[in-house]
């Protein structure tokens, strides 16, 4: 066997790159690198003597949270919106990726892979129970696994799959999964980590979101409490949870998690300025109001391969010409977008590969400048010498806004029009897979292959841009494959050529997110790119929290 993650391995190489659309998430933790996390591993394990310290933390209290929107979802594995981000916390995951993209046990304890990553085995946790009583192990397993590929599904965790056939699945014992891909797959465990990958109890949920606790079954953290889509979310200590604290007591160390959905940045510095939240994703515009009060307020900024795409939809006029869509990204100043509009995040080039992946291609990058001339004459040569008029669709209440108005202003010289058809964030997401053209979003994910598999690949779940290119397929194919890192440079490097050739997105930059905190909460040193690590927070005054 090549490759062997066990239940004591922590993360190390701190990473740069990726994380999560639910980023105008706040991550909720700061981005040092991730230790191991006390009392990680077998149900029930005590930490080491030495992990203990004067400052064990403090048990009980409500922490009061936010998340951008949660909407009902049907069933969490098709969830496309990101309700799956709290949900975590309810049913957790096989594994959890932190900010180094170095995958953690959770559900499974470890996993080893055969030399040429054609075949994984997963080693499952033992003496874990979900909330309804039911023992943990291989068969729910497996039954998620074929209902994530099941093409009837709809799960997006079927691109991040898409190696992986049902008669590839096999029960080796009642906590052992054998997986044998079609086609290897270095980062198999990265895959089986994002929203919609909570696990179910075998047969699936009845309706894991109406409301009635009864029906959120998990072997999570926290309790469903109560439930109103779009609303609010209140979650509750799950007292029989496998994974202890520091203190060796079960997680988690809070009794209860209210989140709310629907904040903007004047509601949220209110909330936090008196007291009325604890931990918020602030947008860029009140950072500098919130930086006057260290003493009250604890501000995080975090580049994690979060960006906001412009996406052409390319199966209609005029973007199903390459020459409109190379027009379109020749008109971006880019260093100037990003000083107007994200000043702390990097500049992108019309790719979806970090800066901060190991394999990045800078080669790939050097040299796209703006070109107005340019860009009027491949207008001119795709039979629009007058130029173009489009309708530009944006979400409501952030950042993308300005992105807009910058790029409609730059794109005005080499005669594109754009109209901005400013829309609620809700509206705009009900149908962000169908707008020709749009301001769209999307979460870092490690590798960087895994959002491509997602929004890239022909037929991929969340192909919002329509593109299809055998090629470029072979290519994600390849890289999955490639274990090398100068070697999968290599391919990167060609990946990344292709997408600013001819792919339907323009990416100026990545961007930053922000979180604020109360001095009163103490934050775990890791933050995870899915789920939120609530059950790691604690309040240092829990008394008035209750």
């Amino acid at each position: 066997m090549r490759s062997t993650v066990n239940a004591k391995a922590g993360p190390t190489m701190p990473f740069s790159g990726a994380v999560a659309l639910t980023a105008v998430v706040f991550c909720l933790a700061g981005c040092a690198p991730a230790p191991e996390f006390p009392g990680d591993g077998e149900p029930g394990a005590a930490p080491e003597p030495e992990t203990r310290s004067a400052a064990l933390p403090l048990r009980g209290g409500t922490l009061r949270t936010e998340y951008n929107w949660i909407p009902y979802v049907s069933d969490p594995a098709t969830d496309g919106v990101g309700t799956g981000q709290v949900g975590l916390s309810i049913a957790e995951s096989l594994v959890w990726v932190g900010e180094d993209g170095v995958p953690q046990p959770q559900l499974a304890r470890s996993w080893e892979s055969n030399e040429d990553a054609t075949e994984w085995i997963l080693h499952l946790q033992e003496g874990v129970t979900f909330n309804n009583g039911k023992p943990f192990g291989a068969d729910d397993v497996i039954w998620n696994l074929k209902h994530w590929i099941d093409p009837d599904s709809g799960s997006s965790m079927a691109a991040r799959l898409e190696f992986l056939s049902p008669d590839g699945i096999e029960k080796m014992d009642d906590l052992t999964v054998r997986l044998r891909l079609d086609r290897p797959e270095v980062n198999l465990p990265l895959a089986l980590y994002d929203y919609p990958s909570m696990i179910a109890p075998e047969g699936g949920w009845e309706d894991f979101y109406s409301g009635d606790p009864a029906d959120a079954v998990g072997t999570g953290p926290f309790l469903m409490e109560s439930f109103v889509p779009d609303e609010r979310m209140v979650l509750a200590r799950n007292p029989d949870y496998w994974q202890t604290g520091a203190d060796g007591l079960p997680l988690p160390y809070v009794d209860r998690v209210v989140v709310t959905a629907g904040w903007d940045d004047a509601a949220r510095l209110a909330a936090l300025m008196g007291g009325q939240a604890d931990i918020l994703g602030p947008g860029e515009g009140v950072i500098p109001m919130l930086r006057r009060y260290p003493d009250r307020i604890e501000v995080q900024t975090y580049v994690t391969g979060y960006v906001t795409p412009i996406v052409m939809r390319m199966d209609t006029p005029p973007f199903d010409d390459v020459r409109v869509r190379r027009a379109l990204k020749l008109v971006q100043d880019r260093e100037r977008i990003r000083a107007l509009v994200m000043p702390l995040g990097p500049v992108g080039h019309d790719h979806l590969i970090s800066p901060g992946d190991p394999a990045w291609c800078p080669a790939a990058d050097t040299g796209r400048h703006q070109d107005i001339e340019r860009a009027r004459s491949l207008l001119a040569e795709a039979g629009y010498p007058d130029g173009i008029e489009v309708d530009l669709a944006v979400p409501d209440g952030d950042f993308r806004i300005y992105l807009a108005q910058v790029y409609k202003e730059m794109a005005a010289a080499a005669g594109i029009t754009v109209n901005i058809d400013l829309l609620p964030t809700t509206a705009f997401w009900d149908q962000w897979m169908e707008w020709p053209f749009s301001v769209s979003g999307l979460n870092g994910r490690v590798p960087a292959t895994a959002n491509m598999n997602l929004t890239l690949r022909c037929g991929g779940e969340w192909n919002e841009s329509h593109y299809c290119n055998e090629e470029f397929d072979a290519l994600l194919d390849e890289a999955d494959a490639t274990a090398d890192l100068e070697k999968r440079r290599e391919v990167y490097c060609r990946i990344q050529t292709l997408m600013q050739e001819d792919s339907g997105y323009l990416v100026p930059f990545w961007a930053a997110t922000f979180g604020a905190s109360r001095a009163e909460v103490r934050l775990p040193p890791a933050w995870s790119r899915g789920g939120y690590l609530w059950h790691r927070m604690w309040l240092s005054n829990p008394a008035d929290r209750n």
